[in-house]
This record gives structure tokens, sequence and C-alpha cells, in this order.
């Protein structure tokens, strides 16, 4: 435990000992006087609060039940102890509840609000270790089993002892603002969660001062808060869901890239096993002819043009075999030279198709992560401007490849992507293209975004498209 930690405990030991000395009494309802009286439209508003509160709870064990997650399971439960606090509280100090209820409670009112802490305490634990590794699970622990010790003692004394001295919203406060000071990567469903709770411990705070109550006129403030929070909750848990589905979209489509860069790879070994003899067959061939022919020059001619296209045929595949490598080690490696690479790839394709691909080196950089990775993007774009170009039949179809400083730009003339589509051109299984898959692109975009954490984005030229690699 840091210090930080150990000093907030200490200042709620002391708010603990000074609510016992001071305000013993004033914590009881029994001992209190303490009658509302709602007129209709506050009335009106704390049922349909409550209404609020039931539907969260009904909504989250439906989700619990589908998807089988946990955060769901506990808040569902911290919801329905609120409704049990709420509840409990109506029957015992606010009319017209005191008499459509009938019945005085509190032992629920206390334990209930145990419940809270306890439920609320696992949620929050749950929620929030989607974003760093559990490093306020102490904080939840000592929280939770100071909640069930003063379950023990209600069950002894018949009324709690420490979360009647300190409130329900110190606990859930204390888990929020560890989780504020330890999590860098904060986002909406974050926020949610953290001010659907802040509304509440302000609104219990301005009630439990006085500020918001008024002599001749209550108002179900407390009500209004939780069902806010409820509200906001159950978003933050959807958004939530919603973000974490994405991320295993990706995952997945990216393991499905490695896989069948894989099979692609052995296939492709498998083939250069079966040439290689052959290959070596026929350059034994062309030194045994060589020797033969010492003074035919024509024919050697002829032998070292073939050598050379046998060298080529071997560093071809060797090429296909290297690209399609599945490993994801990283390293140091030149914009330029990776550019080359693919170059060799795909020039035998646009060659015959009168494609005029170029590199333009205005300033070469490295950068360290997977090459492969970032072939595969280069590979990517280049064919889909090779399809672009095709199906539109340009008449001087061109690519260029511009390199500068953290910055590579795949252009083409190929007339450009239409408004309406380009805001969805990165969106999976979305294509111009009739027979595509759709997740080339995207795939392109969470390697850059994702693995090498960069930015790909489109930009349309006077003659074409612009693919921007910035990293």
């Amino acid at each position: 435990m840091d210090k930080i930690l150990k000093i907030k405990f200490i200042i709620i030991a002391l708010y603990f000992t000074g609510t016992i000395i001071f305000f013993y009494d004033e914590q009881f309802l029994k001992n209190s006087v303490i009658i509302h009286d709602y007129g209709n439209i506050p009335f009106m508003f704390a049922v349909l609060s409550l209404g609020i509160l039931i539907s969260a709870t009904v909504y989250n064990l439906a989700f619990y039940f589908y998807i089988r997650n946990r955060q769901y399971l506990y808040y569902a439960l911290a919801q329905l102890a609120i409704i049990m606090t709420h509840v409990s509280y109506e029957a015992i100090s606010i009319n017209p509840f005191i008499e459509i209820y009938n019945f005085q409670s509190y032992l629920m009112f206390d334990v209930s609000q145990v419940f809270i802490v306890i439920f609320s305490a696992l949620f929050l634990q749950g929620f929030f270790n989607t974003y760093l590794d559990s490093k306020f699970n102490r904080v939840v622990k000592i929280v939770l089993y100071l909640s069930l010790l003063d379950l023990f003692l209600a069950l002894i004394l018949g009324h709690t002892i420490i979360t009647k001295f300190i409130p329900t919203f110190i606990w859930v406060w204390l888990i929020l603002n560890e989780a504020h000071r330890h999590i860098e990567n904060k986002d909406i469903p974050f926020y949610l969660v953290s001010v659907g709770w802040y509304v509440v411990i302000i609104t219990v705070i301005l009630t439990t001062t006085g500020i918001l109550s008024a002599k001749d006129f209550d108002f179900p403030f407390g009500h209004i808060a939780f069902a806010i929070e409820s509200m906001l909750l159950s978003f933050a848990m959807s958004y939530k869901f919603k973000l974490i589905e994405d991320e295993k979209k990706v995952q997945q489509t990216l393991l499905l890239q490695q896989s069948r860069l894989a099979s692609m790879g052995e296939m492709i070994s498998i083939i250069a096993h079966q040439w290689r003899q052959p290959l070596n067959f026929l350059s034994y061939s062309f030194m045994h002819i060589k020797n033969n022919c010492k003074n035919d020059d024509d024919a050697i001619i002829t032998i070292k043009e073939a050598n050379e296209q046998l060298q080529y045929m071997s560093q071809t595949i060797e090429n296909f075999r290297n690209f399609y490598n599945p490993s994801k080690s990283k390293e140091s490696f030149s914009i330029e030279e990776s550019s080359n690479n693919i170059l060799k790839i795909v020039t035998p394709t646009l060659t015959p198709l009168r494609i005029k691909i170029e590199i333009k080196i205005q300033e070469d950089f490295r950068f360290f992560a997977n090459s492969n990775e970032f072939e595969q993007v280069i590979l990517n774009l280049i064919n889909n401007a090779k399809d672009a170009l095709i199906e539109r039949k340009i008449k001087e179809p061109t690519i260029n490849i511009d390199i500068q400083k953290n910055r590579v730009t795949v252009c083409d003339n190929a007339g450009g992507i239409k408004k309406e589509h380009q805001k969805k051109i990165f969106e999976p299984y979305f294509s111009t293209k009739t027979n595509s898959d759709g997740i080339g692109l995207y795939i392109a975009k969470t390697i850059i975004e994702t693995e090498m954490q960069g930015k790909l984005s489109l930009e349309n030229s006077k003659d074409g498209s612009c693919f921007v690699i910035e990293l």
C-alpha cells in the first residue's frame, strides 16, 4: 500500500471516529424524527426513479444471462441493493410511502447499504481491471473485508457499524479516486461511470448538509441522482462491451491474416523445395553446355542470359518466402528497402498490364516494427490501386510511392474514391469492388494504427486517391 492510499485510509478512520463521538444518535433513524412529506410531483419523480432502477436491474441481469459477464451481474445486484435502500428508507421516513408500504425495517436499511458497497466494489473492480492489471485490487479487497465484517456485526447487534458511520459513497469514491490515479488511457465508458457515481456522491453530500433541502418543499433528489447514475452506468457497460467486441474483432482479423500468410508461406516453401532441385539441375546443365561451347560466343551469351533467368526465378521464390513469413518479431528496418522488396514482388504482375510504378525517395527513414506487416500494407495499397486502374481502364496508369521523413504516400491516377464511400473505406467488409471480402484496407489500417501506433488516412488528389501512412 503506497503513502497516498495510507493517508486516505487514515482520513476515513478519523472521520469514522469523529462521527461516532459527535454524531452517534443522529446516525440511527429510530432515535431521530426524519419525516419527509412528498407532494404529487415529488412522489411521481420518486416512483419514476424507482422504475428506472428496476428497469436497469432487469436489463443488466438479462445481459448477464446472455453473455455470462460477471460485471453485469454485480451491477444488477448493486442496483437491487439501491432499490432495497430506497424502499426501506421510504417505508421509514417518507410520506406517502409509509402508508403504501406499511412496514418498517431498520436492519434492511442498514444491510442494503452494505450490499451497495460490496456489489459496487466488485463491479468497479471488474470494470476498471479492463484498463490496467489490477493495481487497485488491494483497495477493493480491504473494502470488501470491512463490508463483510459489517454484515457480521449486523447479525450480532441488529444494525451495522461501519457503513452507518461511514457513508456508502465514501467507499465508492475511494475506489473511483484510485482508478483515476492509476488509469492513464481513459475512454468514454470510464468517464460515464465516473460521472454517474459523482452525481450520486455530490447529491448525497448536498442533501446531507441541507443545501438541497427546503423547509416547505421536499424533493427526491437522491432518487433522481441514483436514476441518472443507473442510466449512465448502463450506457457505459453497453459502450464498453461494444469496444471489447470491436477489439476482439480486430484481433480475430489479424489472426485470420496471419493464418492466411502462414498457409501461403507453407505452400510457397513446398513449391520452393520442389523447384530447387530442377533449378540446380538446369544450372549444372548450362555449366556443362558452356564448357562444351567455348568457341561459340552466341551460345555463351544465351547460356549467361539463361543463368540470369534462373537466378531471377530463385530470388523471386525467396522474396515470396520472406514476404509470407508470419513472424511477429520487431526490428529496425528501412522504409525504402521494404518498399523495394514489394516492388520486386508486384512488378511482374504490373508490367503486363502496362502499369507504371515508381518510388520517389525524398528522405528515407528507419522504423522499429515488424517489416513484413508494413510490406503487407504497401502491397495491399498497391493492389487496390491496380484494381481501380484496371476497372476504370485508365490510359496511362501510374502508381507512385513517395517516401519522406515519417510519411509514406501511395498515390494512383484512377480518378479517386467517391465521397459517399470515403468514410466507409476502412470499415471491415466494405468494398466498392464486386469480388472482394472488404477487409484489405481494414487490416492495413489496423496494422498501421494498432500494431505500429501510426496513422493511415485517405486523401483524394486531382488525378486519383492517395493513401497516407504517418509513422
